[in-house]
């Protein structure tokens, strides 16, 4: 994983991308006890091309290639053996998620890491089973903060749906 987040790490200082974080089950492991998971999903900031309103990872791909890292697993890139799933970050709730990522340094290495509590709302958009377990997880977790994650309800008028999702799992905050 150290490997992954030096070369994301790279592609941020060279320009590939602009800014980057690890989401999904992942970066939920990362906040308490590791989770199951296939791949790792890294919420991505992509400019479009200047004759472009598109979004297209086609410059990160072509970049990771000559990087190496050309072989896919489904929907993943390989990369150092690491199935990744490159996510372009939509603009409200994802965009914030990864612009106030949990920078992490060990040793010579840094990882960029989604807080729980976006984690969770960002588990509430989409909506799937697995993301209403991985919300139970983050809730119980000891250094969720019940009131960031009020807030970022707040803002991003989640809170008609955390209700509906609370009280069918019974939760509370």
């Amino acid at each position: 994983m150290q490997a992954v987040c030096d070369v994301l790490e790279q592609l941020v200082s060279e320009g590939t991308l602009r800014h980057y974080a690890i989401g999904g089950a992942t970066a939920a492991g990362f906040h308490g006890e590791p989770l199951a998971t296939r791949d790792v999903d890294v919420f991505v900031f992509i400019e479009p091309s200047p004759d472009s309103v598109l979004i297209t990872l086609e410059p990160l791909c072509s970049r990771l290639a000559e990087l190496g890292f050309s072989d896919f697993e489904e929907e993943a890139l390989l990369i150092h053996s690491f199935p990744v799933q490159f996510l372009s970050a939509s603009s409200g709730l994802e965009t914030e998620a990864v612009e106030s990522a949990l920078v992490v340094e060990w040793e010579t290495h840094r990882i960029r890491i989604i807080h729980p509590e976006y984690l969770a709302a960002i588990a509430l958009t989409v909506g799937r089973p697995k993301d209403r377990a991985r919300l139970v997880y983050l809730v119980e977790l000891p250094t969720f903060d019940a009131q960031v994650f009020t807030d970022i309800l707040s803002r991003h008028r989640l809170e008609s749906r955390w209700t509906e999702w609370a009280t069918a799992l019974g939760l509370s905050l």
